[in-house]
């Protein structure tokens, strides 16, 4: 049999093939949402389907990236039951305690510094009432 030089082999296609793949995992391996230590590979599948007599071969090629997948996401929820409605309400914890105001919910008059209005309860005017 003549060698047959795979740089060359079905037009260049397989060349081509796999030069994409490993472009696809060199970007996988420098994505920093996936895992540095997880393995990469590519599979170069050839596929020979001769015909009944045997002198003329169908030829297809596959060429196949198994990559890292993306990590996942961790977050924390605090969940209750609203005791008037019944219903079911979950929200996400950051970096803030759930209930607490933060500044982004308070209107703040930017010439003065003071704030306009806000949905703060004075206790000491509810316990009043």
């Amino acid at each position: 049999m003549k060698h047959i030089n795979l740089e060359e082999f079905a037009s260049g296609a397989l060349n081509d093939l796999i030069n994409r793949e490993m472009k696809r995992v060199t970007e996988n391996i420098q994505d920093p949402n996936t895992s540095p230590k997880a393995k990469r590979k590519i599979t170069v599948e050839i596929i020979f389907k001769p015909n009944e007599q045997r002198d003329f071969v169908s030829t297809e090629v596959n060429v196949k990236p198994t990559l890292a997948p993306a990590l996942g996401a961790l977050t924390v929820m605090a969940m209750g039951r609203d005791p008037k409605t019944g219903e079911v309400d979950a929200v996400e914890i950051g970096n803030q305690i759930p209930g607490q105001m933060s500044f982004q919910d308070m209107e703040v008059d930017p010439s003065t510094g003071e704030i306009r209005e806000t949905n703060v309860i004075d206790m000491r005017k509810a316990k009043q009432a």
